[in-house]
């Protein structure tokens, strides 16, 4: 299992394009991957899960991810987050 915390910087937070996006880049690979932000969990894979979470500019996610690819699915939205325009 891997996990990242990282910070949301973005203006629109994780909301319809980047959310869509997100959830592409999650569906690319095998692992299950989890984001989690104020207690609450959604399966990265779901466009309505995540954004019922509200991830909002300045929210902090934890990212988890479990399988095969875990490292790369980490990695990938990882990098996918950073680089979202403030």
């Amino acid at each position: 299992m891997k996990e990242l915390r990282i910070k949301v910087t973005n203006p629109t937070g994780l909301h319809t394009r980047p959310g869509t996006e997100f959830v592409r880049i999650a569906k690319g690979f095998e692992s299950n991957i989890t984001v989690s932000k104020d207690g609450k969990e959604a399966n990265a894979k779901s466009l309505v899960k995540v954004m019922k979470l509200g991830v909002s500019q300045g929210s902090e996610i934890l990212l988890v991810a479990e399988g095969s690819d875990e490292v790369a699915a980490i990695h990938a939205l990882e990098a996918y987050i950073s680089q979202l325009a403030e």
